[in-house]
């Protein structure tokens, strides 16, 4: 699945008690109707009379109609809509989700936007291959919102002749485009990416050195291990947190120490990350910087480090735990107990 590679890691995250991370700030149902398969799907780029009618939708006065019409087009894998779905990428109306009717509601209780471009994107994503060149061409378009968009479906296709456009797009004048090309090139296999990306962490925009550190959490490639070091020291905490769970996913010894200097970060969050990604390190090195942070004001902190040193196995971890148990807030009691559980099955 073109989105599965997010999915997995953010299960990782979340199943394995650690905090949670920052991907490109997308409605979530937006994503969702990227995977989302049609039980009435023609050949691809028949035009039937629905087609037809929703390729004419695509220019109505309404922003919602015109969103609504591209979602349809990309379910119905429309291929003969490609060139009007391109032209409706610079579209950046504000639309309140969901599209696309409600049995694509993500939660309730939660109101987001989108706009037609995005939803274009998304169609012309479901289209797969056949959408790659003619977005690679918007992708040079002169609205900063049609490159953006077209960064955005590149990534959810996933395919290598995007990665060199994506690649040059991170030096586009505008940081959206330049963000969520850092965001795609994450999701694309691809190790060309890894030095852009690295030299991204040092964007002028925060936005973008966050992506830009996301992506490469993404990367199996130790090549990005400095540079995500150095973002532990970026004045955005944002930045910093996506550094330490990007190291967290790095099999590489040199983060221990740099992640357990983290551990006395200004931001709770950064502290946070910091203690869920020594957690997932083999290295002793990070025992006592954790029960240290077992004392932490944050209970969110405090939590993470008990989880931390419940993978660790480590004797020393022992009494601190315990007198965890008694903690004020009861997750961190309740990591604790996991913790002291963890350490009599592993003895």
């Amino acid at each position: 699945m073109k989105f599965l590679i997010v999915a997995i890691t953010t299960l990782l995250s979340l199943s394995l008690g650690g905090g949670t991370y920052s991907p490109y700030a997308l409605d979530a149902t937006t994503l969702l109707l990227s995977e989302t398969v049609t039980q009435q799907t023609p050949q691809p780029g028949e035009v039937t009379p629905e087609v037809k009618a929703k390729i004419e939708k695509l220019s109505s006065s309404n922003p919602a109609e015109r969103a609504e019409a591209a979602c349809r087009l990309g379910e119905l894998r429309a291929t003969s809509a490609i060139n009007s779905l391109i032209k409706l990428l610079a579209d950046d109306a504000e639309v309140t989700q969901p599209v696309c009717g409600e049995k694509h509601r993500w939660g309730d209780d939660q109101i987001s936007k989108t706009t037609p471009g995005e939803m274009a994107a998304v169609a012309l994503s479901r289209m797969g291959r056949s959408s790659v060149e003619p977005l690679i061409g918007a992708i040079k378009s002169d609205p900063w919102q049609a490159r953006a968009n077209a960064a955005f479906a590149l990534g959810l296709i996933r395919d290598e002749r995007s990665v060199e456009p994506l690649i040059a797009a991170l030096q586009d004048s505008a940081w959206q485009v330049r963000s969520r090309s850092a965001w795609s090139l994450g999701l694309v296999g691809d190790n060309r990416a890894v030095e852009p990306l690295t030299v991204a962490l040092k964007d002028s925009e925060e936005k973008v050195r966050s992506q830009a550190a996301w992506a490469l959490g993404l990367k199996g490639n130790e090549r990005a291990v400095e540079g995500l070091i150095s973002a532990l020291g970026d004045s955005s905490p944002q930045v910093q947190s996506q550094a330490a769970w990007a190291l967290g996913l790095k099999g590489d010894s040199r983060a221990v120490e740099p992640l357990t200097i983290a551990l006395q970060a200004n931001g709770e969050h950064v502290r946070s990350q910091a203690a869920w990604a020594l957690g997932l390190k083999g290295d002793s090195r990070a025992v006592e910087p954790l029960i240290a942070a077992l004392r932490d004001n944050d209970a969110h902190v405090r939590s993470q480090a008990a989880w931390a040193l419940g993978l660790k196995g480590d004797g020393r971890a022992l009494e601190p735990l315990k007198v965890a148990l008694n903690d004020q807030d009861d997750n961190v009691r309740k990591q604790a107990a996991w913790a002291l559980k963890m350490r009599r099955i592993q003895q």
